[in-house]
């Protein structure tokens, strides 16, 4: 293991997702220990970097959460100590701002480290639901109609939630989801059936968001009825491939929440997802034009929703997927012949890849018939 490549998986964050990135870089350190030296890194709630010294297996325990105390150190100096321990590529494992945002890829490709997920000008679009729709709109890619209100307007004072919804229903019929505009895990959703939901209750779902979200603005969209589906696309080697389309069925929530997601047991998701072998065909197709649209590589999972009427409607589009032992990704993988050890060894051959100015990763993870059959 002393000739292995060495890895750190930064984890954590300052953003309300914190936990589910913790959850992720566990499962990733646990997965790659064996083929890699791994230092677990964590990002604190105040920004500072918590850099433990040494590799798992070697000075540190396996569980990452008992490495590390609650103490860190500003990022120059973590820099610092990542570099002088040798390591030679990062795996992003954080979710929400600051992590999927563009902000750590750019800081990372200032330094010249190799990271895993997507580069800079993916990950910031991706991340902003309002420029995803707008480009997604304009590409010819159906989504719920939608609005959105500034953070400086939803701060300034209490807003006239009757106002705003005489002059958005026409366009925006009800019911409402309301979301953080740039955060994810289902943080922060609610839903308003009608008028009197929203003039009565839009403020209290605003002012219920997690401190880290106060400088968010809010997207509103009309919620779509229909079957909830996701469908992941992998891409290591220049070719998106999609996963098997996964449908979500949450069996005590009223939509896919965080605790429907984060929950073991709370929701059904069957993958391969129900479908027929056109509608299967229609779903795969939709998940690679966005991943396309978005150069996600080297992955990506979009959320939508297939209409009674047999039409898709794409929520959003997800480019650092969870890799908890609930998430989605790691399921229709599996679904697919790929062990998740397998398919986050190809995250890090792309992230070395793309660092060398090439796409072909030195491992196979399946042929390229097994994951598009």
């Amino acid at each position: 293991m002393r000739d292995a490549l060495c890895l750190a998986v930064v984890m954590g964050g300052p953003s309300a997702e914190r936990e589910v990135s913790l959850n992720s870089g566990t499962t990733i350190v646990g997965e790659l220990a064996g083929r890699y030296r791994v230092k677990p890194v964590q990002i604190l709630p105040d920004g500072l970097w918590e850099t433990p010294l040494g590799y798992v297996d070697e000075t540190l325990p396996p569980n990452p959460r008992s490495c590390f105390t609650g103490e860190g150190g500003p990022i120059p100096q973590a820099m610092e100590l990542l570099l002088d321990e040798g390591v030679e590529v990062v795996f992003n494992a954080l979710h929400g701002p600051m992590g999927e945002d563009g902000t750590v890829q750019g800081f990372l490709s200032t330094v010249g480290i190799p990271f895993t997920g997507p580069d800079v000008i993916p990950a910031a679009v991706t991340m902003d639901k309002r420029l995803s729709k707008l480009v997604m709109r304009s590409a010819g890619i159906a989504t719920p109609p939608f609005f959105t209100l500034r953070a400086a307007e939803l701060r300034r004072g209490r807003m006239d939630w009757a106002r705003v919804v005489d002059r958005e229903r026409s366009t925006v019929p009800f019911p409402w989801v309301l979301k953080p505009n740039r955060l994810g895990s289902s943080v922060g959703v609610a839903f308003l059936r009608d008028r009197a939901e929203a003039v009565g209750g839009a403020q209290d779902v605003i002012d219920s968001w997690p401190e880290s979200a106060w400088q968010d603005d809010l997207l509103v969209e009309t919620a779509v009825s229909g079957r909830e589906l996701t469908c992941g696309v992998l891409e290591t080697n220049g070719q998106p491939r999609a996963l098997p389309p996964i449908e979500i069925r949450p069996r005590s929530s009223t939509f896919f929440d965080y605790h429907a997601k984060y929950t073991p047991g709370a929701t059904e998701e069957i993958c391969p997802a129900p479908l027929d072998a056109r509608e299967t065909e229609a779903v795969e197709e939709t998940a690679i034009k966005v991943h396309r649209l978005f150069e996600c590589a080297p992955l990506s999972r979009t959320d939508m929703f297939l209409t009674p009427d047999l039409q898709l409607e794409v929520l959003e589009v997800n480019t650092l997927p969870g890799m908890t032992d609930t998430s989605l990704i790691p399921l229709s993988a599996s679904k697919a012949g790929i062990p998740l050890a397998d398919l986050l060894t190809a995250l890090v051959d792309h992230a070395l890849a793309r660092d060398r100015g090439g796409w072909s990763p030195h491992r196979t993870v399946v042929p390229a018939q097994e994951v598009s059959n």
